[in-house]
């Protein structure tokens, strides 16, 4: 076991129905510690970094328009951020995730059970850091070192 660190970004969906505070106690459950924390108004410029990985793809203006709260007219661009650690972190997360397709996804997962079932992938509740490398890189851009505790 090692000890990792994970980003959790609450999406527009999960906002929106108001399941914050659910899904992070499904983490805290896991033996997670929060250990960064904050409300952010995102902006297109910080979602095409987030998502520089997708540059190029057919899909990528959908995912960051999804992200902005743009696929229900949400009022602002507000997202959750987190880190949370722990043993595992990662593999932990994606487990209690579940698959990316709500459709797709176990029932007891978090995608399972609040995954929007309306063939919209992009409306799964949670994005996790899928690996150590891209937790590093996107903890990084949404978070100071001095605002993670140690």
């Amino acid at each position: 076991m090692r000890m990792e660190q994970t980003l959790i970004l609450m999406k527009p969906d999960t906002i929106q129905k108001r399941l914050i505070g659910i899904v992070l106690s499904r983490f805290e459950s896991l033996g997670l510690d929060i250990v960064a924390a904050k409300a952010v108004v995102t902006n297109r410029a910080l979602w095409e970094q987030h998502y520089a990985n997708l540059k190029g793809t057919p899909f990528v203006d959908s995912v960051i328009d999804f992200m902005m709260g743009n696929f229900n007219n949400l009022p602002d661009h507000r997202m959750y951020a987190f880190v949370l650690r722990g043993e595992n972190a990662i593999s932990k997360v994606r487990t209690v995730l579940g698959a990316t397709n709500p459709e797709k996804a176990e029932p007891w997962t978090l995608r399972g059970q609040f995954g929007c079932i309306k063939n919209d992938v992009m409306q799964n509740a949670v994005h996790a850091s899928g690996n150590a490398e891209d937790a590093a890189r996107e903890i990084a851009l949404w978070f100071k070192p001095e605002e993670i505790l140690p």
